[in-house]
């Protein structure tokens, strides 16, 4: 790492649910692939699981000191696992990782560099280049392409995407920004993201690949119906009452 990124401590916060099957590994691979970055904590977590997912973390956080298990019951959504997360984090720079690892941590070290020597606010991954045929469920495809478009329309916003589960932050930052937010579940990025626009904080986007056989799980209709439901209430909220 360079001689700047030492200078930050380096948060990485997991949100997970019902992954008692690859917890462990996930968390193994994740402070293999972050064990340079200095000053370094891990904070997993755990959004309501029904399973083993937070027994089998804590098990596997033992091996590592960096790691930290916490969670709530019952499930409240990732954007409530992301501000829990958050609030119990200490580093000067924050970071967003998916705990299901269909974005692979080796990423992010080139992320917090990025972050620090570009100068911005905040960094966001865009996954459009690493969607290709064959390798991400068309269905999943178009729900993307669907999503992506309706939210350049509604909010115009200096981003692609708004849903890539890897984001990095300066600390200052997300203070400044979420006590604004309301959203919990998954559209919770989405507003984040407009209120680092509307409050004029410096948001750059860059490609993520994916791993072999990401987003491979089907999305529900329940989980449509709250994402549609969520972007309309932050829409009325934000562009129509400008609030």
């Amino acid at each position: 790492m360079s001689e700047a990124s030492r200078l930050h401590g380096v948060s990485i916060v997991m949100p997970v649910f019902n992954l008692e099957e690859s917890i462990s590994e996930s968390i193994d691979r994740t402070v293999d692939a972050l064990q340079n970055l200095d000053n370094l904590e891990i904070i997993i977590v755990d959004d309501g699981s029904t399973d083993a997912t937070r027994t089998e973390a804590q098990s596997a956080a033992i091996q590592h000191p960096q790691v930290t298990v916490i969670g709530h019951t019952p499930n409240r959504g990732k954007g409530a696992a992301l501000q829990a997360g958050f609030e119990k984090s200490r580093g000067t720079i924050v970071v967003f990782l998916d705990g299901d690892l269909d974005i692979p941590p080796e990423q992010v070290p080139t992320f917090v560099e990025t972050l620090i020597d570009s100068g911005v606010d905040a960094l966001v991954g865009t996954k459009k280049r690493a969607m290709e045929p064959g390798r991400y469920p068309l269905m999943r495809r178009a729900l993307s392409k669907i999503f992506s478009g309706t939210i350049r329309l509604l909010f115009r916003l200096p981003v692609s995407e708004t849903q890539t589960g890897l984001k990095a932050f300066k600390r200052e930052t997300l203070s400044d920004v979420l006590p604004n937010l309301r959203v919990v579940r998954y559209t919770y990025d989405l507003e984040l993201i407009i209120y680092l626009h509307r409050r004029g904080h410096h948001i750059k986007e860059i490609p993520v690949q994916l791993a072999e056989g990401a987003s491979s799980r089907g999305v529900s209709i329940r989980t449509l119906w709250e994402m549609g439901s969520d972007t309309l209430r932050i829409w009325a909220r934000t562009v129509l009452f400008r609030r």
